[in-house]
């Protein structure tokens, strides 16, 4: 005899609405992720996918990757990515901080070793935030072009970095209502109608 609950039509309905909601948001972001050219595992870009807002692992105990000094590094670096223009750039969008939620609770340990030794190449001789702007403009360019005493590696790292402030910012509020257009209602809004146009009055869930 087969004992397994029965689930009544509508809540089957609920349930699947919700999957599917579920399921577009997690396209949404692989999307996002890959025009930014985000080259996380799978399982990161699942557990970042899964839910935006609150952490995803909440049994990892480190509640940060990184220390204040690396936080300063990603923050600058982030603006010198996405500067400040007629838009805010990656310092009001929050992307430092991003970065950091995101290492500490859906990246692997390998993206997170990644990202700790693309910081530490940075600091290697004098730390990168004492340097003088243009320095710090060739240094980045010598790392692009892995020449001058880095590797391929620390460019696959730089490339990943810069992929990853892209894909904080343009899911951020700013990024996305500021630097992008926005439109809130698709096909436009008219709240005006005659009612024998329409005949009767709306339902409207509560």
């Amino acid at each position: 005899m087969n004992n397994a609950p029965q689930l009544i039509p509508s809540v089957v309905e609920d349930l699947t609405a919700s999957l599917d909601i579920d399921s577009a948001r997690r396209t949404a972001i692989k999307q996002v992720a890959a025009i930014c050219g985000l080259a996380l595992s799978a399982s990161s870009l699942s557990a970042l996918a899964a839910v935006v807002t609150p952490p995803t692992d909440m049994n990892r105990s480190k509640k940060t990757l990184l220390d204040k000094d690396q936080l300063a590094l990603v923050r600058e670096l982030g603006e010198m990515i996405i500067p400040t223009t007629d838009t805010p750039g990656a310092i009001a969008a929050g992307v430092h901080d991003f970065i950091n939620h995101f290492t500490v609770y859906c990246a692997t340990k390998d993206e997170q070793q990644n990202l700790l030794d693309f910081l530490a190449r940075l600091n290697n001789k004098t730390p990168f935030l004492q340097l003088g702007k243009q320095q710090q403009i060739d240094l980045l360019n010598n790392m692009e072009q892995a020449k001058h005493g880095f590797t391929q590696t620390d460019r696959n790292n730089f490339k990943q970095f810069k992929a990853l402030v892209l894909f904080g910012y343009y899911t951020s509020e700013i990024g996305a209502s500021q630097e992008l257009a926005y439109l809130a209602i698709p096909g436009g809004y008219k709240g005006n109608f005659k009612f024998k146009e329409i005949g009767k009055a709306w339902a409207l869930p509560q």
